[in-house]
């Protein structure tokens, strides 16, 4: 009986923890005033990058990840967003460190979203390597602290507290 009471009193906890929480959708991590225009410029080859001649008469590299401002209100604030996860650190059975991203394969194939489309995590329990490439849901703290890693920058870094399975709720 004494398990049930602490499961109950705990589910209760969790649900109240999540109602404080805000949930964001990555258009949140924008400024108001850019949510409207797009995220990156077309890429007139297709996913190619510029070839040597295009690139001596000026053309922009759409290999090169562009800047986007935070939102400094959201400094501070307890969020949960769902992402994919781009690893970074951990071990044989998880990952501890990772960017949380918008899209499967983002930074990985494609040109790198802007930078506040990125956030990095921190999560000291892990996400178990099995389920690194399904979309994840990641509650915790979020501070407009930007986070730069070999030729990526994050806008965002967020120290997790939970980590789980996406679903549609």
């Amino acid at each position: 009986m004494k398990n049930v009471v602490i499961l109950a009193m705990s589910l209760l906890f969790s649900t109240q923890v999540l109602a404080e929480v805000r949930v964001l959708e990555w258009d949140d991590l924008r400024p108001e005033s850019e949510r409207n225009q797009p995220l990156m410029p077309a890429n007139p080859h297709g996913g190619v990058p510029f070839g040597p001649e295009e690139e001596l008469m000026g053309g922009a590299d759409p290999w090169i990840q562009s800047t986007g401002p935070v939102v400094p209100e959201l400094n501070g604030q307890e969020v949960r967003l769902p992402g994919f996860i781009v690893p970074l650190e951990g071990d044989e059975t998880k990952v501890t460190e990772f960017l949380l991203v918008p899209y499967f394969g983002a930074c990985v194939h494609v040109p790198p979203p802007p930078t506040n489309q990125l956030v990095y995590v921190k999560y000291e329990q892990g996400i178990p390597l099995d389920i690194i490439w399904d979309a994840i849901w990641v509650t915790g703290t979020l501070h407009t602290t930007s986070f730069s890693v070999e030729e990526f920058s994050a806008g965002y870094t967020l120290q997790a507290t939970l980590a789980t399975p996406y679903d549609e709720g």
